[in-house]
């Protein structure tokens, strides 16, 4: 059976403090609102949120041309608001959206009319960003092994195979691999704790936020479907590249199968779990 150990070596308390709020628009085909690739692509873009911000608000405003009638164009413009509410859905509750289907836009002038409806087909999409002040606790340090960062000894002699290692504070950025600066601070303590206790083997298992069960995915900087495990592969690299032997080091990705029902700022993270004990060390 697996006993979960919760290092909280640096305990984040997450706050909640200053707003921001930006608006992008995504355009729509003549007489439709079925998302096109470029429209997914924006909406990815400025759905996507890092550790220390989380989204209060998605309000939509939605545009037709001026083709068509009155009421046909008020029923187009929220089929296109929908289809937006649909797509996002999966990540945010209805309370999240607001809604406002304008419908119809004229004409502004009798040039470049063709441009005019262009832009008019659209729906403006307003998010509301609430910053997150993380609270740091430091634990007794111990002795350093990356200059300038501090170090801590947190494992113990006494764990046994089937342990399970599992931190609120390695931090990687939405979507990516890599992770953010906050994060060395931890890895350097499992970087020294590793070197000292040089008889355990691990699995790093690497997860994700956001996605239904069964589902990796895509890493933003190389555009495969395997974040899961290119989160893991990175720690795996880091803990190589300050000493930690490869033989006892095994990178997985477990996708979004195991959500630790915290939220998305928990989710993206990397579990260790202790797979082997070798004697002689």
């Amino acid at each position: 059976m697996i006993k979960l150990l919760l290092l909280s070596l640096f305990f984040c308390a997450i706050g909640y403090g200053q707003e921001t709020t930006t608006t992008t628009s995504v355009y729509f085909d003549t007489d439709e609102f079925v998302l096109t690739t470029d429209a997914i692509q924006v909406i990815d873009g400025i759905t996507v949120t890092d550790s220390l911000q989380t989204i209060k608000n998605i309000f939509l405003t939605g545009y037709c041309d001026d083709r068509g009638s009155i009421s046909y164009n008020k029923q187009l413009a929220s089929k296109r608001i929908w289809s937006i509410i649909d797509y996002l859905k999966p990540k945010y509750g209805y309370n999240s959206f607001n809604e406002a289907p304008v419908g119809e836009l004229p004409l502004t002038s009798s040039q470049n009319i063709k441009k005019q409806r262009q832009n008019n087909r659209r729906v403006d999409i307003e998010i509301t960003y609430e910053l997150i002040q993380p609270e740091v606790v430091v634990a007794p340090k111990v002795q350093d092994t990356i200059t300038g960062n501090p170090s801590y000894d947190i494992f113990k002699d006494s764990l046994q195979i089937g342990d399970k290692l599992v931190f609120n504070n390695i931090i990687f950025y939405p979507g990516r691999h890599k992770m953010r600066p906050v994060s060395y601070p931890v890895m350097d303590s499992i970087i020294n704790s590793l070197l000292i206790h040089k008889k355990y083997e691990v699995e790093i298992q690497g997860h994700i936020c956001c996605l239904k069960p069964g589902v990796n995915g895509r890493d933003m900087d190389t555009g495969k479907w395997n974040l899961s495990l290119a989160r893991a592969n990175a720690v795996k690299e880091l803990l190589k590249n300050y000493g930690v032997d490869s033989t006892r080091l095994k990178a997985v990705g477990k996708r979004s199968d195991f959500k630790t029902g915290k939220g998305d700022y928990y989710d993206r993270r990397v579990e260790l779990l202790i797979t082997g004990i070798r004697e002689d060390d």
